[in-house]
């Protein structure tokens, strides 16, 4: 063999020899694989797909578990201060070091420098003591693949004082889990929480034997993300091929935009066997859809790994529907993941005679903003009723099909059904921020070196949703009032006072100039407040006393009888660059003093309050049990508060409702939760 390497390496040079050795390495396998057993293939348990409906089949949702698509559950212990006298009550050992310790690492104490404020010279000891201070609960559901910088309402709970009226959260680290105190194993930090507080806006001192307590509140909008969770994404079937067409069909349906740190998915391995075999993928939720999780999970659940022949799935999903309509909902999410292919065949059943295909279809069709949904759509937010005509009014409001939609919308806002109202003014608030987020994305593109710089698309979506003047168009005009609440005015319709308590916080006036009645008084709050308008002017009176006040204040003729200039004089904080006069209330205080002003009659407008998820969210990730809410008047639903002069006069005459309605949510029992 020697000898033949070396003619071959006279005759072909360097590759004859490297012929020769390969053929050498070939022979000596042959030779060991002979007196050796030959090699057994790997076995790899396959899952069986999902049992699903013939339509599903091939979708991710047929071949991937999903983990990590549940609210997480965040705690912790924080301080309020600012209260009226209130708070210091004896805390738990356990509690009060955990206090101390926080407080300790952040610079609070004697030593510390805190010029001229509260707690100057002060030791943690001395300040949890301090009867203006308070020890709280903070809790949060945090909606699943929210990203970083994602708000959310944070829920509290007073460990040492009776009331929280008047106080406002510290900067409180949120954690995995329920709280804990100090020597405790400490979870993964992934939010944090501080504002104002909201408490029961209608409750009255003494009154806890009834089931309303000033003890809890919430942050609303208060809590922000700051280490996101992601979503996991298990094959049944683990593969590496499978993950890399899965990938692809998420990415390509949903291709990295402004803001985002790269693209939604991607395959993940590691030391686990499902990831070393190619059966896991991190999801994420793109920027656009921070505020629309929910459905942004839906579409990659529905949406085909194959990604040939989109217009043959689309036949195949509108047939599908025709026959078996219970699967409407579905079969939308399936046409809307396919993207703009499946525009022409969701047309077709537009018009279609039974409800449940049409919405399905108009719905799809909404999602992909298609303006020849708009016609069907504004048919249906006029002539239809119940759920299917807010629905309508909710998609119609997401189709750019120009200043017609804005009109039909702006119409419903006369109507005289409160949720027709309310869903209109809805989504003409969005269309205006949306519209603001364009103009204000559009300024930063043409002015790159403006000053300030640039600013990423979350902070412009902050700014567009502050404020905005859209009253020709939208039928929404929007105000920060003071920093502390939005105040959107909404010139159509009979008078209505609406209250929003989730997410920001909002007042919304509905009607021409809605006022206060002449002459009217107001009372509130064992009568520390009272508000008082004459029949010769436009002037009102004001007499407040401070819970902790030596002496009250007594203001004549400094605000209009105008809700919109009366809400702004009880936030407004007078300084020196703004010398007028205001009592500096929180939101939660100007909302009290609203509803007061409708239980005394002296205003002609309604009052609602938005329909309450926060406390349904934390019942269904089964923390903590909490009391009921007393700021919601009637859980799950929408609560109008009337008058007896706007009562159908067909019916017989019934009493005046004067306070909120108090309707327990009852947590599912062991038995329920299984069916």
């Amino acid at each position: 063999m020697l000898s033949l390497a070396r003619t071959n390496r006279n005759h072909d040079g360097v590759h004859g020899t490297s012929r020769a050795a390969a053929a050498i390495v070939a022979v000596g396998i042959w030779l060991f694989a002979g007196c050796s057993e030959p090699a057994k293939p790997k076995q790899i348990a396959v899952t069986p797909a999902k049992d699903v409906p013939s339509m599903l089949r091939g979708t991710i949702g047929s071949e991937v578990q999903f983990q990590g698509i549940q609210p997480f559950i965040c705690s912790g212990y924080g301080l309020v201060v600012g209260l009226n006298g209130t708070g210091g009550e004896e805390l738990p050992e356990s509690i009060a070091a955990t206090m101390e310790r926080q407080m300790g690492l952040q610079g609070i104490g004697k030593a510390g420098s805190t010029p001229g404020t509260a707690i100057e010279g002060k030791t943690p000891r001395q300040l949890l003591r301090d009867r203006n201070v308070a020890v709280v609960v903070v809790q949060a559901s945090i909606p699943p693949g929210s990203p970083q910088g994602e708000t959310f309402d944070v829920y509290v709970r007073a460990v040492n004082a009776s009331s929280l009226e008047g106080g406002t959260l510290w900067t409180t680290d949120l954690r995995l889990g329920d709280p804990t105190t100090f020597g405790q194993v400490a979870p993964r930090i992934i939010a944090k929480a501080k504002g104002p507080i909201f408490i029961n806006p209608f409750a009255e001192p003494g009154r806890e034997d009834r089931g309303v307590t000033r003890s809890f509140g919430r942050v609303l909008d208060g809590g922000f993300v700051t280490s996101p969770l992601d979503i996991e994404m298990v094959l049944s079937t683990p593969s590496y091929q499978r993950v890399r067409s899965i990938a692809s069909a998420i990415n390509s349906r949903f291709p990295e935009g402004p803001g985002d740190p790269g693209p939604p998915a991607r395959g993940r391995s590691g030391p686990d066997q499902a990831a070393a075999t190619g059966g896991t993928l991190a999801l994420r939720v793109p920027n656009r859809y921070r505020r629309e999780a929910a459905d942004f999970l839906e579409l990659v659940r529905h949406i085909q790994i194959d990604q040939g022949a989109p217009e043959q799935y689309a036949r195949r999903y509108v047939e599908a529907l025709k026959s078996e309509p219970y699967l409407a909902k579905n079969a939308a999410w399936c046409l809307e993941a396919l993207g703009q292919k499946a525009v022409p065949f969701v047309r077709e059943l537009y018009d279609y005679p039974e409800v449940a295909v049409r919405m399905a279809a108009l719905t799809a069709g909404a999602g992909l903003n298609d303006p020849r949904a708009a016609a069907p759509l504004r048919e249906l937010a006029t002539k239809s009723e119940g759920a299917v005509q807010t629905r309508a009014i909710a998609l119609l409001g997401k189709i750019d099909a120009g200043p017609v939609v804005d009109q039909q919308l702006r119409d419903l806002l006369s109507s005289d059904q409160l949720l027709v109202r309310v869903a209109a003014y809805e989504a003409l608030a969005a269309r205006a921020e949306k519209a603001q987020f364009a103009r204000l994305s559009r300024a930063q593109r043409e002015n790159p070196d403006r000053a300030g710089g640039r600013v990423s698309p979350t902070v412009l979506e902050m700014l567009a949703r502050s404020s905005f003047t859209g009253g020709a168009i939208y039928g929404v005009n929007r105000e920060v009032v003071e920093g502390k609440f939005l105040l959107d005015t909404v010139p159509y319709g009979e008078p209505l006072i609406y209250i929003a308590q989730q997410g920001k916080p909002r007042i919304v006036l509905f009607g021409q100039d809605p006022s206060l009645s002449r002459p009217a008084v107001i009372t509130a709050w064992s009568d520390r407040l009272m508000i008082a308008t004459e029949s010769s002017d436009d002037s009102v009176r004001v007499y407040y006393r401070g819970a902790n006040a030596e002496k009250p204040i007594v203001l004549q003729g400094q605000s209009k009888a105008r809700l919109t200039e009366l809400v702004k004089f009880l936030a407004r904080k007078s300084d020196p660059n703004d010398p007028r006069p205001g009592l500096n209330f929180s939101y939660s205080e100007v909302v009290g003093v609203l509803h007061a002003a409708f239980v005394c009659n002296a205003t002609a407008a309604a009052f609602t309050t938005e329909t309450d998820k926060l406390k349904a969210q934390l019942l269904a990730a089964q923390s903590v049990n909490f009391p009921d809410r007393p700021e919601n008047p009637d859980d799950l639903e929408l609560v109008v508060f009337k008058k007896p002069d706007v009562l159908d006069q067909t019916s017989p005459a019934e009493p005046a409702t004067t306070e909120p309605k108090i309707v327990p949510i009852v947590p599912p029992s062991p038995s329920e939760k299984k069916k």
